[in-house]
């Protein structure tokens, strides 16, 4: 499984990975992305010719290796570097149920670590309810852990300051709407 360590957005405590690229993402391909020609992931696949293959390859990893051997390469990946985070789909999104229980485990695998476990999905049309109490979903204009909402104007309760090195609101289940201004 390939990792990368964080972001100048995400901070270093963060490790990434993704199960699907954004040029090959599920919810965009089902039509369940609200804003797919404003999708972030999708213009780094462009801009930075490394990334999709990248992506990609993280994708065959995800096919094809276990759970048990994602949970240890996050391990191995984050030993004695201050890692408290991971993120999973950056680009892309679940494909189907099956992806979400895999993920599930290996976050539960994750939490005897303490190693917390977040994401977005656009995915309305999988179920949740079964993820493990580590594992934070974050709906993309639906509520499943919380609600992720990107506007033109942002003007809720809480407004996304883009910088998640020093905010962990979507990170934990706390059932928040959180808005975001398009970037």
């Amino acid at each position: 499984m390939r990792l990368t360590q964080g972001n100048s957005k995400i901070g270093h405590d963060t490790l990434i990975f993704n199960m699907t690229s954004a040029t090959d993402c599920p919810s965009k391909a089902l039509g369940l992305c609200a804003l797919p020609d404003k999708c972030y992931a999708v213009r780094d696949e462009v801009r930075y010719l490394q990334c999709l293959p990248y992506r990609r390859q993280q994708a065959e990893a995800w096919d094809l290796d276990t759970p048990e051997q994602i949970a240890g390469a996050i391990l191995v990946a984050g030993w004695n570097k201050g890692i408290r985070w991971v993120r999973y789909s950056e680009g892309g999104d679940f494909r189907c149920q099956a992806d979400v229980n895999k993920m599930s485990r290996i976050s539960n695998l994750l939490s005897a670590y303490n190693l917390k476990v977040y994401g977005y999905t656009a995915r309305k049309d999988l179920d949740f309810s079964r993820c493990d109490e580590n594992m934070t979903v974050c709906g993309s204009g639906f509520m499943i852990h919380n609600e992720f909402i990107a506007a033109p104007y942002p003007q809720g309760r809480i407004i996304c300051p883009m910088d998640c090195r020093h905010c962990h609101i979507c990170k934990i289940r706390r059932g928040v709407k959180v808005e975001v201004i398009y970037h």
